[in-house]
Parts: C-alpha cells; structure tokens; sequence
C-alpha cells in the first residue's frame, strides 16, 4: 500500500463533505525583526503546521474507519459477542486462530508509545518486554496510523520499511486502526509474525470488521481503564 499524502486526504476529506481547517499561514517578513524574535514566529509556525498534519490525519483515520451502512456480518458480531460474555483475550485468541500468525495484539496509543492492551501468542510464552510498549517511530504501527493500515507478508523485502529498524525483524504485519466509542482514536489492531506470513483478502476484511465494532467494547475518550469495558 502506497501511503497516502497530505494532499489525498485533504481532497478525500472534502470530497465527503468534511471540513478540513486551513493550512497554517507562514509568518510574513517584518523589516526590524530580530533573529530571536524570527526563530520564534518560525517555531510557533511549525508548531501549527504538525498540529495540522496530526488533525488531517485524525479526520482522514475517522473517516476511513467510518462504519458500513450495512449491519456488521455474523462473525463480527460473534467476536463482540465472545468481548462481552468471554472477554476479550477469549476474543482475540479466537481471531487468532483464524490466521497463521504467530501473534495478534491490540495497543493503545498514549502520546508517542504504543502500549499494549493484549497480546495473544500461539506459542503461549510470556509477554516480551519490547512488545509490551514500543516507541510510535519504531513501530510499523505508526503507518497504520498515518495511512489507515499497513499490510507486508515479508517486511524484509517491502522496500517501503528501508531504513526501519525492524525490517526483516518483525517480518509479517497486518495492521488496522481501532477507534474508541467516541470516535476518536485508540490505536491499532494487527497480526504480526517473526515469520513470513501471509494474510487473504477475506481475513483482512474480517480485521477490519473487528477493529471497528471495538468501538463497541472500547472505554470512551478519557477514560481511566486500559483495557476494554465488558458487558
């Protein structure tokens, strides 16, 4: 998948009738300005322009995990069934199971690290330190995020992770965004491996469908809990 820019989303923003805030204007020259005074508007300006790509990229995350008119399919509805009767590692280990993946986790973003809620692993083995909070630059979460998923089957030979610390480390990884019942976003829900594997179109959908009837499970904005409310 191609990351989407600035742009793009802007133009898919608007063309749903959503209304998508000014572009930061840039401090005009003011003769007599001085060098302190310049590096300040200057800070202030970049400033407004990151908080304008982090607004775009709120906007264009609700707007992609938007939920279908349509009712969600049976399985869906098993799964928030299973958060609520079960909870939701039961929840997660049987959506797990539906895919050759060695892992399946859900995490919570909080500021610039992802922290994780749960993590099923089919090898049963204690929680690794690094996996229970990862720094956003060092994720492959942060182009779910950024992009409103991330999917490779083999890290190792995606050359959009050139550069990237985990590349042909954490090989396969099929990531989508979650939003919390207020719609604004709570992170990511993915499949990863040390392992190639890969992910069919049917099971990706089926993440998608997950992802967003969390929502349903999810604590509202501010909430105190880290982990997901149950019926």
């Amino acid at each position: 998948m191609t990351p989407l820019s600035r742009l793009h989303k802007e133009r898919a923003l608007k063309a749903e009738g959503v209304e998508v805030p000014a572009y930061p204007v840039p401090p005009a020259a003011v003769e007599g300005d001085g060098v302190d005074a310049r590096r300040e508007a200057d800070r202030v300006f970049l400033q407004a322009c990151a908080a304008w790509d982090e607004k775009i990229d709120r906007l264009y995350l609700q707007l992609v995990q938007r939920p279908p008119q349509a009712q969600p399919g049976d399985e869906v509805r098993a799964f928030v069934d299973a958060c609520h009767a079960e909870g939701l590692t039961a929840a997660l280990t049987r959506l797990n199971e539906r895919v050759p993946h060695r892992y399946t986790a859900l995490y919570r973003l909080d500021a610039s690290v992802l922290k994780n809620v749960e993590l099923i692993d089919k090898a049963r083995e204690v929680r690794p330190e690094f996996l229970a909070a990862v720094p956003l630059t060092d994720s492959f979460c942060q182009f779910v995020l950024r992009d409103g998923a991330f999917l490779t089957s083999d890290s190792g030979e995606d050359d959009r992770l050139d550069g990237h610390p985990y590349k042909g480390v954490m090989v396969a990884y099929h990531g989508v965004p979650v939003l919390d019942g207020e719609g604004e976003l709570f992170g990511s829900l993915c499949h990863f491996d040390v392992r190639q594997q890969p992910l069919s179109d049917t099971e990706y959908a089926h993440l998608q469908g997950v992802a967003r009837a969390l929502s349903q499970v999810l604590p509202r904005s501010g909430a105190a809990a880290d982990t997901p409310t149950s019926a």
